[in-house]
Protein backbone atom coordinates (compact mmCIF):
# COMPACT_ATOMS: atom_id res chain seq x y z
CA UNK A 1 0.00 0.00 0.00
CA UNK A 2 1.02 3.49 -0.83
CA UNK A 3 0.27 6.90 0.82
CA UNK A 4 0.14 10.54 -0.60
CA UNK A 5 2.70 13.18 0.45
CA UNK A 6 1.66 16.53 -0.38
CA UNK A 7 4.25 19.61 -0.87
CA UNK A 8 3.61 22.39 0.35
CA UNK A 9 0.37 21.38 2.76
CA UNK A 10 1.62 20.22 6.49
CA UNK A 11 1.08 16.18 6.95
CA UNK A 12 2.32 14.82 10.07
CA UNK A 13 4.11 11.09 10.62
CA UNK A 14 2.11 9.11 13.06
CA UNK A 15 4.64 8.96 16.40
CA UNK A 16 3.51 5.92 18.06
CA UNK A 17 1.83 6.56 21.64
CA UNK A 18 3.23 6.76 24.64
CA UNK A 19 1.53 3.84 26.64
CA UNK A 20 0.84 4.83 29.96
CA UNK A 21 -0.81 3.61 33.09
CA UNK A 22 -3.93 5.33 34.76
CA UNK A 23 -6.61 4.61 37.19
CA UNK A 24 -6.46 3.66 40.90
CA UNK A 25 -4.25 1.00 42.15
CA UNK A 26 -5.39 -2.69 43.25
CA UNK A 27 -4.39 -5.50 45.55
CA UNK A 28 -5.58 -9.14 45.27
CA UNK A 29 -4.43 -11.73 47.74
CA UNK A 30 -5.11 -14.54 45.01
CA UNK A 31 -1.42 -15.69 43.87
CA UNK A 32 -0.46 -14.91 40.15
CA UNK A 33 -2.39 -17.45 37.47
CA UNK A 34 0.20 -20.22 35.98
CA UNK A 35 -0.84 -19.93 32.70
CA UNK A 36 -0.05 -15.99 32.61
CA UNK A 37 2.11 -15.82 29.85
CA UNK A 38 2.43 -19.12 28.79
CA UNK A 39 4.19 -19.75 25.63
CA UNK A 40 2.58 -23.35 25.22
CA UNK A 41 -0.67 -22.29 24.33
CA UNK A 42 -1.88 -23.25 20.70
CA UNK A 43 -4.98 -22.67 18.94
CA UNK A 44 -6.46 -25.48 16.71
CA UNK A 45 -7.64 -22.52 14.51
CA UNK A 46 -4.06 -21.27 13.77
CA UNK A 47 -1.10 -22.04 11.00
CA UNK A 48 1.57 -20.62 11.67
CA UNK A 49 3.57 -21.55 8.20
CA UNK A 50 0.96 -21.17 5.60
CA UNK A 51 3.84 -20.95 3.40
CA UNK A 52 2.48 -18.99 0.01
CA UNK A 53 4.38 -17.06 -2.47
CA UNK A 54 8.29 -16.11 -1.32
CA UNK A 55 8.90 -13.14 -1.55
CA UNK A 56 10.51 -11.34 -4.30
CA UNK A 57 12.81 -8.50 -5.10
CA UNK A 58 10.71 -5.57 -6.39
CA UNK A 59 10.45 -4.57 -9.97
CA UNK A 60 13.66 -2.10 -10.36
CA UNK A 61 12.24 0.98 -9.77
CA UNK A 62 14.86 2.91 -12.24
CA UNK A 63 13.16 2.15 -14.86
CA UNK A 64 9.42 3.20 -13.49
CA UNK A 65 10.82 6.64 -13.06
CA UNK A 66 9.60 9.22 -15.09
CA UNK A 67 11.39 9.90 -18.55
CA UNK A 68 13.42 13.23 -18.37
CA UNK A 69 16.81 14.52 -18.32
CA UNK A 70 17.80 12.69 -15.46
CA UNK A 71 16.42 9.63 -13.17
CA UNK A 72 15.30 10.49 -9.36
CA UNK A 73 16.44 6.87 -7.71
CA UNK A 74 19.43 6.11 -9.90
CA UNK A 75 20.88 10.09 -9.65
CA UNK A 76 22.12 9.62 -13.46
CA UNK A 77 21.90 13.49 -15.83
CA UNK A 78 22.87 15.86 -13.34
CA UNK A 79 26.28 17.60 -12.81
CA UNK A 80 28.44 17.14 -9.90
CA UNK A 81 26.61 18.82 -6.81
CA UNK A 82 23.10 18.40 -8.24
CA UNK A 83 20.16 16.53 -7.28
CA UNK A 84 17.34 14.73 -9.98
CA UNK A 85 13.90 15.83 -8.05
CA UNK A 86 10.87 16.79 -9.68
CA UNK A 87 10.73 20.71 -11.11
CA UNK A 88 7.84 22.94 -10.86
CA UNK A 89 6.26 26.09 -11.20
CA UNK A 90 3.03 27.79 -9.70
CA UNK A 91 2.02 28.65 -13.27
CA UNK A 92 2.45 25.33 -15.29
CA UNK A 93 0.39 21.97 -14.17
CA UNK A 94 3.63 20.22 -15.40
CA UNK A 95 6.25 18.48 -13.24
CA UNK A 96 9.27 16.85 -15.22
CA UNK A 97 12.62 15.64 -13.89
CA UNK A 98 15.20 18.01 -13.39
CA UNK A 99 18.78 19.16 -11.74
CA UNK A 100 18.84 21.50 -9.19
CA UNK A 101 21.34 22.06 -6.26
CA UNK A 102 22.23 19.32 -3.75
CA UNK A 103 23.19 19.57 -0.09
CA UNK A 104 24.93 17.33 2.56
CA UNK A 105 21.42 16.04 4.25
CA UNK A 106 20.57 12.05 4.22
CA UNK A 107 17.82 10.23 5.49
CA UNK A 108 16.37 11.89 8.82
CA UNK A 109 18.74 15.07 8.65
CA UNK A 110 16.59 18.06 9.13
CA UNK A 111 16.13 20.48 6.35
CA UNK A 112 14.34 23.86 5.41
CA UNK A 113 14.95 23.59 1.53
CA UNK A 114 15.59 20.86 -1.34
CA UNK A 115 19.32 22.23 -1.21
CA UNK A 116 19.89 21.00 2.20
CA UNK A 117 19.44 17.11 0.99
CA UNK A 118 21.95 14.96 -1.09
CA UNK A 119 21.67 14.11 -4.27
CA UNK A 120 19.21 11.23 -4.29
CA UNK A 121 17.35 13.12 -0.79
CA UNK A 122 14.28 15.21 -0.98
CA UNK A 123 13.00 17.81 1.88
CA UNK A 124 9.64 16.37 3.13
CA UNK A 125 7.94 17.59 6.17
CA UNK A 126 11.39 19.29 7.61
CA UNK A 127 13.32 15.52 7.13
CA UNK A 128 14.95 14.47 4.25
CA UNK A 129 13.81 11.52 2.74
CA UNK A 130 15.38 8.75 0.55
CA UNK A 131 13.78 9.31 -3.25
CA UNK A 132 12.79 6.43 -4.53
CA UNK A 133 9.75 4.97 -8.10
CA UNK A 134 7.45 2.39 -8.60
CA UNK A 135 7.51 1.36 -4.50
CA UNK A 136 11.21 -0.21 -4.90
CA UNK A 137 11.75 -0.74 -1.37
CA UNK A 138 15.61 -1.90 -2.30
CA UNK A 139 16.23 1.23 -3.00
CA UNK A 140 15.67 2.70 0.64
CA UNK A 141 17.79 2.48 3.55
CA UNK A 142 17.07 -0.61 6.39
CA UNK A 143 13.81 0.39 8.41
CA UNK A 144 12.47 1.91 5.58
CA UNK A 145 10.72 1.20 2.48
CA UNK A 146 9.13 2.76 -0.68
CA UNK A 147 5.54 3.79 0.56
CA UNK A 148 4.96 7.41 -0.07
CA UNK A 149 3.91 9.08 -3.46
CA UNK A 150 5.03 12.43 -3.44
CA UNK A 151 2.58 14.89 -5.07
CA UNK A 152 2.96 18.79 -5.59
CA UNK A 153 0.96 21.61 -6.05
CA UNK A 154 2.12 22.49 -9.63
CA UNK A 155 -0.29 25.06 -12.11
CA UNK A 156 -2.61 25.66 -8.80
CA UNK A 157 -3.63 21.63 -8.84
CA UNK A 158 -1.94 18.79 -7.44
CA UNK A 159 -0.24 16.39 -9.48
CA UNK A 160 1.69 13.07 -8.71
CA UNK A 161 5.48 14.10 -9.21
CA UNK A 162 5.78 10.03 -10.71
CA UNK A 163 8.25 10.17 -7.63
CA UNK A 164 8.39 8.19 -4.23
CA UNK A 165 9.87 8.41 -0.72
CA UNK A 166 11.69 5.93 1.40
CA UNK A 167 9.62 5.84 5.25
CA UNK A 168 10.55 4.30 8.06
CA UNK A 169 8.17 1.20 8.46
CA UNK A 170 8.11 -1.73 11.84
CA UNK A 171 6.75 1.63 13.92
CA UNK A 172 3.48 0.27 14.60
CA UNK A 173 1.63 -3.03 15.83
CA UNK A 174 -1.56 -3.86 12.98
CA UNK A 175 -3.19 -6.05 15.86
CA UNK A 176 -3.33 -3.00 17.88
CA UNK A 177 -5.39 -0.50 17.20
CA UNK A 178 -3.97 2.19 19.49
CA UNK A 179 -0.48 2.18 18.06
CA UNK A 180 -0.92 4.71 15.43
CA UNK A 181 -2.00 8.55 16.20
CA UNK A 182 -5.38 9.32 15.59
CA UNK A 183 -6.64 9.09 12.18
CA UNK A 184 -4.26 6.80 11.20
CA UNK A 185 -3.93 2.86 11.45
CA UNK A 186 -1.18 0.45 11.25
CA UNK A 187 -0.81 -1.25 7.88
CA UNK A 188 1.05 -3.84 6.05
CA UNK A 189 2.73 -1.55 4.18
CA UNK A 190 4.77 -3.86 1.47
CA UNK A 191 5.27 -7.04 0.49
CA UNK A 192 8.20 -8.26 2.86
CA UNK A 193 5.70 -7.69 5.62
CA UNK A 194 6.23 -3.94 7.06
CA UNK A 195 4.28 -2.03 8.80
CA UNK A 196 3.92 1.37 9.19
CA UNK A 197 1.27 4.26 10.05
CA UNK A 198 -0.77 5.40 7.19
CA UNK A 199 -4.29 7.52 6.69
CA UNK A 200 -6.74 5.23 8.17
CA UNK A 201 -9.55 3.30 5.70
CA UNK A 202 -12.89 1.94 6.10
CA UNK A 203 -13.10 -1.20 3.86
CA UNK A 204 -14.24 -4.32 6.13
CA UNK A 205 -13.15 -7.66 6.15
CA UNK A 206 -15.23 -9.48 3.53
CA UNK A 207 -15.75 -5.93 1.38
CA UNK A 208 -13.62 -5.61 -1.63
CA UNK A 209 -10.78 -3.47 -2.12
CA UNK A 210 -7.66 -2.20 -4.51
CA UNK A 211 -4.90 -4.45 -3.89
CA UNK A 212 -2.81 -1.30 -3.67
CA UNK A 213 -5.70 0.42 -1.38
CA UNK A 214 -6.01 -0.01 2.52
CA UNK A 215 -8.61 -1.83 4.40
CA UNK A 216 -9.89 -0.80 8.01
CA UNK A 217 -7.24 -1.30 10.62
CA UNK A 218 -7.09 -4.44 11.18
CA UNK A 219 -7.89 -6.03 8.04
CA UNK A 220 -5.52 -6.53 4.76
CA UNK A 221 -6.17 -6.57 1.10
CA UNK A 222 -5.62 -9.59 -0.35
CA UNK A 223 -6.61 -10.96 -3.74
CA UNK A 224 -8.24 -14.19 -3.96
CA UNK A 225 -5.91 -16.80 -5.95
CA UNK A 226 -9.04 -18.75 -7.07
CA UNK A 227 -11.04 -16.07 -7.96
CA UNK A 228 -9.05 -13.59 -8.62
CA UNK A 229 -11.39 -11.17 -6.58
CA UNK A 230 -9.78 -8.34 -4.31
CA UNK A 231 -11.21 -8.60 -0.33
CA UNK A 232 -9.88 -7.32 2.64
CA UNK A 233 -9.41 -10.47 5.20
CA UNK A 234 -8.78 -9.72 9.13
CA UNK A 235 -5.75 -9.99 10.37
CA UNK A 236 -5.15 -12.12 13.08
CA UNK A 237 -2.12 -13.38 16.03
CA UNK A 238 -0.67 -16.19 14.06
CA UNK A 239 1.29 -17.38 17.52
CA UNK A 240 0.42 -18.49 21.16
CA UNK A 241 -3.20 -18.19 22.00
CA UNK A 242 -4.19 -16.66 18.56
CA UNK A 243 -5.44 -13.94 19.91
CA UNK A 244 -7.02 -11.50 18.50
CA UNK A 245 -8.49 -14.81 16.77
CA UNK A 246 -10.63 -14.80 13.94
CA UNK A 247 -14.41 -14.42 14.37
CA UNK A 248 -17.00 -16.95 13.44
CA UNK A 249 -17.11 -17.64 9.50
CA UNK A 250 -14.02 -15.62 8.78
CA UNK A 251 -12.01 -18.87 8.24
CA UNK A 252 -8.56 -19.97 10.02
CA UNK A 253 -5.79 -17.61 11.18
CA UNK A 254 -2.87 -18.27 8.47
CA UNK A 255 0.50 -16.92 8.48
CA UNK A 256 1.92 -16.65 4.89
CA UNK A 257 5.01 -15.74 3.52
CA UNK A 258 5.29 -11.92 3.50
CA UNK A 259 3.02 -11.22 6.65
CA UNK A 260 4.70 -9.77 9.65
CA UNK A 261 5.89 -11.80 11.93
CA UNK A 262 3.06 -13.20 14.39
CA UNK A 263 0.56 -11.67 12.24
CA UNK A 264 -2.08 -13.93 9.97
CA UNK A 265 -4.47 -13.69 7.37
CA UNK A 266 -8.21 -15.24 8.71
CA UNK A 267 -8.18 -17.47 5.48
CA UNK A 268 -11.71 -18.69 4.07
CA UNK A 269 -11.87 -22.92 4.35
Amino acid sequence: MVTRLLVLVTVSIAALLPVAACGTSTSTDQPPSDDAGDASCTNPNVIPDGGGEPVESPEAGTAKCPSGICNYQAQTGCAVGQACRPQFTATSPDVNPGCEAAGEGKAGATCALGSDCAAGYFCAEKICRKQCCGSDWSACDPGESCIRQLQVRAGGVVIDSGMDLCFPVGNCDPLDSSSCAQDLMCAIVDPTGAVACVPASSAKPGESCAVTGACAAGAFCKVNEKTGVALCRALCRSEGCGEPACAPGQGICVHYNGDPTGVGECTPE
